[in-house]
């Protein structure tokens, strides 16, 4: 078996983020078999090539917590979008996968997508026939009739719930994903259009096999109601009160922060209706509310919710919000792979891990830019091309 050894100025390892310098790993058949804490340390022999990063950071490779695989925010149109044909989206989820494969993801949880897309292209990818991310997906998204989700499909009453969560599982989803309230609420009450029943409907069906569930839930009575029915993961989180924060936190549940869509100005003006101005008032509800959850200790992942290429700067966004470098960086590592269920397989440089690794220009430790500096990009110890 042949041993492939990578050298880095500096490396950060383990479950707690730990900056080595000067140090290696050893890599054979996919796997981080050995951590050297010196170069000096590595072997040497016919059967052994070492590669040299020089001056690079390597860390584990990133995993986006919130991702749709055919939307695309970057493309024109890129909700209506999402009435195209299988065809068109699958044509869509290979490039992003791609895409965001190239800028160091190499793990990403798809919250949903049409025609089981993000199933297919999960299977495909462990198979070796296409390029992108390993992939934890959820199948179909659901949603009420009258409620947000143009990802989703529309489903009344906790039986048509019950029965499309079956089919998720009978499909071999990961976890079940429902959608409870808008994106910008821009109003003084925040709608949310499931009932608990239908809640949990959803939740039993996952507990009966032992998966978990997440809701997109921007605030409100939605998010009582989500965390009453046992929802373990809660999306976006942009109205959280301090009395929620509270409550998540007493309830140990999850959530993903996706700040793009309000830090981003090119999309919360695109999102709310009302105009401008109203966006910009929004703008800085939500920062203070995402503050809020930030500083109160809820564990969080961070997600770009189809910003593909964008989670470098989706951490960035949360740094500013008052989260701590190291925090952040657990957010799409370590932490991220907890919350994906994947922590024994990946998310961090710990020996018998998968060699999931990305070496950057740069700390980021010390500066989260650095996360947009990729200068190569390994998947089971394979660089990717």
């Amino acid at each position: 078996m042949s041993i492939h050894i990578i050298k880095a100025d500096k490396i950060i390892t383990g479950k707690d983020l730990t900056l080595m310098t000067r140090g290696a790993i050893q890599i054979e058949d996919g796997k981080i078999t050995r951590i050297y804490n010196h170069a000096s340390q590595i072997p040497s022999g016919e059967h052994i090539t070492v590669t040299d990063l020089g001056d690079k950071t390597l860390i584990p490779g990133m995993i986006d917590c919130h991702n749709h695989l055919a939307l695309d925010t970057r493309i024109e149109h890129h909700l209506v979008k999402m009435n195209d044909c299988e065809c068109e989206q699958t044509i869509r989820a290979l490039k992003t996968m791609n895409d965001d494969l190239h800028a160091g993801v190499t793990t990403a949880r798809c919250l949903g997508d049409r025609f089981y897309i993000d199933v297919t292209c999960k299977k495909a990818q462990k198979e070796g026939r296409i390029s992108g991310p390993k992939l934890v997906v959820s199948g179909i998204g659901m949603r009420a009739s009258h409620g947000h989700g143009y990802v989703g499909m529309p489903f009344d009453g906790p039986e048509e719930f019950r029965r499309q969560a079956r089919e998720n599982i009978l499909h071999g989803v990961d976890f079940l994903k429902v959608f409870m309230t808008k994106v910008i609420n821009a109003t003084s009450f925040i709608y949310h259009f499931m009932s608990p029943e239908e809640l949990r409907a959803v939740v039993q069906e996952a507990r009966s096999v032992g998966i978990t569930t997440a809701c997109h839930c921007s605030g409100g009575q939605g998010l009582d109601d989500c965390i009453d029915a046992g929802i373990d993961c809660l999306e976006h989180v942009y109205y959280i009160s301090e009395r929620q924060v509270e409550k998540v936190k007493n309830a140990d549940r999850w959530v993903v922060y996706t700040p793009s869509y309000a830090l981003n100005d090119d999309l919360l003006f695109k999102f709310s209706p009302k105009d401008k101005d109203g966006s910009l008032k929004e703008k800085e509800i939500i920062c203070k509310c995402l503050e809020g959850a930030i500083s109160g200790g809820l564990k969080f992942g961070i997600g770009t919710d189809g910003i593909h290429q964008g989670l470098a700067q989706e951490a960035i966004y949360i740094s500013s919000l008052g989260a701590s470098n190291q925090d952040v960086l657990a957010g799409i590592t370590v932490n991220a792979a907890k919350l994906c269920h994947v922590d024994n397989v990946t998310g961090s440089i710990t020996e018998g891990m998968a060699a999931d690794l990305v070496a950057l220009d740069g700390n980021p430790l010390e500066d989260l830019s650095a996360l947009k500096r990729v200068e190569a990009v390994y998947q089971d110890g394979k660089k990717i091309n």
